[in-house]
C-alpha cells in the first residue's frame, strides 16, 4: 500500500467548522467511545456506529473513510493528552532530582488515567496489529521522546556524557509496556510491577 494511500485511510476527512459539524463529530467519537468499550474494536461496524451516534451512514462515511480513521482519531486523543501532559508537568523541574521524582508520578498517573479507560487498551492494540497505525504509535513515541529530552538536557552537568535521547525513548517505550501489562493484573501485583519499574528509572535514568 503506498504511503499516499495509507495516510488517506487513516484520515479526517473534513474537519468540522459548523456547530452543526462538530456536534456531529462528538456524537460520533462518543458513540465510537461506548461501542469499543462493550465490543471491541474488530466488532465495531461504521453501521452500527451511526446508528448509535445518530446520524446518517452518509454523514459518518463523510468524517471517516473507514474503521481505522475511528480508531486513529481515538488514539490521537490518547497520544495528545500524554503529550501536551508531559510538556506541562516536566517543564517545572529546575533540577534532575525534580526530573527523577516526576518521573516516577508520570508512571503512577498514566497507570490511574487509563486504567480507568475502557478503550485505552482496545485502542491500542488496534493500533499495534494494523501498519499504517503502527507508525502513528512510533511517531508519538519520538515526540515523546524530544519533549522529554529537550527539557531535561538543561538539566544535566556540562560534562555529562549520557546518552540523554536514548534513555528517554527507552523510558518512554518500557513505561508503556510497564503499565499496559500493570492494567491486565490485579491492583496488587499492578503496583509491584509499577514500583519496581520506577526503582530502575531511578538508578539509571540520570547516573552516569
Amino acid at each position: 500500500m503506498s504511503t499516499k494511500k495509507s495516510n488517506g485511510r487513516l484520515q479526517l476527512r473534513k474537519k468540522p467548522q459548523q456547530e452543526r459539524s462538530i456536534q456531529r463529530l462528538d456524537a460520533i467519537m462518543e458513540a465510537a467511545v461506548e461501542l469499543i468499550a462493550q465490543n471491541g474494536v474488530a466488532n465495531l461496524k461504521m453501521t452500527d456506529l451511526a446508528a448509535r451516534a445518530g446520524v446518517p451512514i452518509g454523514s459518518l462515511y463523510q468524517f471517516f473513510p473507514e474503521r481505522a480513521a475511528v480508531v486513529r482519531a481515538l488514539h490521537d486523543r490518547h497520544t495528545e493528552r500524554v503529550e501536551s501532559g508531559a510538556q506541562r508537568v516536566f517543564s517545572k523541574a529546575t533540577s534532575l532530582a525534580e526530573a527523577e521524582a516526576l518521573l516516577g508520578k508520570a508512571v503512577d498517573d498514566f497507570y490511574v488515567t487509563f486504567r480507568n479507560d475502557p478503550i485505552y487498551l482496545p485502542v491500542w492494540l488496534a493500533a499495534i496489529s494494523d501498519p499504517d497505525l503502527q507508525r502513528l504509535n512510533t511517531d508519538h513515541q519520538t515526540r515523546l521522546t524530544s519533549v522529554l529530552s529537550a527539557l531535561f538536557r538543561p538539566l544535566l552537568p556540562e560534562d555529562s556524557t549520557i546518552d540523554l535521547d536514548l534513555r528517554v525513548m527507552m523510558f518512554v517505550y518500557l513505561t508503556g509496556a510497564a503499565v499496559r501489562r500493570a492494567m491486565i493484573e490485579d491492583e496488587e501485583t499492578a503496583r509491584r510491577i509499577l514500583d519496581e519499574w520506577k526503582k530502575n528509572v531511578q538508578k539509571t535514568m540520570f547516573t552516569e
